[in-house]
């Protein structure tokens, strides 16, 4: 079990020195962690064929009940583990701003992890640049390079930005 002060710590000795590690493979196990942290959180997952063309996921949350992740059949081989964690991870990463109000990433590390992008996925850099609106660039921008972290990383920060909603229901994994 996972303690609000032993994440700050986790998130400290583990979370800078991989931001130069591109993601190792994802293992079912890791996938089930994270869908039952965002569970946990109060958020739905989802898998649906009905989705917007070329849609691999999307988060939606609206306020008034709605709040999900969704994978896109059409778009992703389930039975492909790392595509299916690159989805989880980037869509619970927007479910992370969420819980935060915000940002999931601090704004001190924004200047590396937009150089760590351009490095290690350029093609997501541009997209992001490119394809959104200026407002989300940033929020676009966690959520590309938070694919290209190990799960560990990811499970780790999705608990330090979730905490206020798991510990309301009293579940960490």
């Amino acid at each position: 079990m996972w303690r609000a002060g032993t994440q700050l710590l986790a998130i400290g000795l583990l979370g800078l020195p991989m931001l130069n590690c591109p993601a190792g493979a994802a293992s079912l196990d890791q996938i089930r962690r994270l869908e039952n942290l965002i569970n946990a959180s109060g958020s739905e997952t989802v898998v649906s064929a009905q989705c917007p063309p070329d849609h691999a996921g999307y988060y939606e949350h609206d306020g008034k009940g709605i709040d999900r992740l969704v994978i896109c059949r059409r778009q992703v081989d389930l039975g492909d583990l790392e595509a299916v964690w690159e989805v989880m991870a980037h869509e619970a990463t927007h479910i992370m701003q969420a819980c935060t109000g915000t940002s999931a990433i601090a704004d001190d590390l924004m200047p590396r992890l937009y150089r760590e992008l351009q490095r290690l996925a350029p093609h997501h850099a541009k997209l992001v640049g490119t394809h959104y609106r200026r407002s989300d660039q940033r929020l676009e921008a966690e959520a590309f390079w938070m694919e290209l972290q190990p799960p560990e990383l990811v499970l780790a920060l999705f608990r330090h930005n979730c905490v206020r909603f798991l510990e309301r229901n009293g579940r960490w994994d």
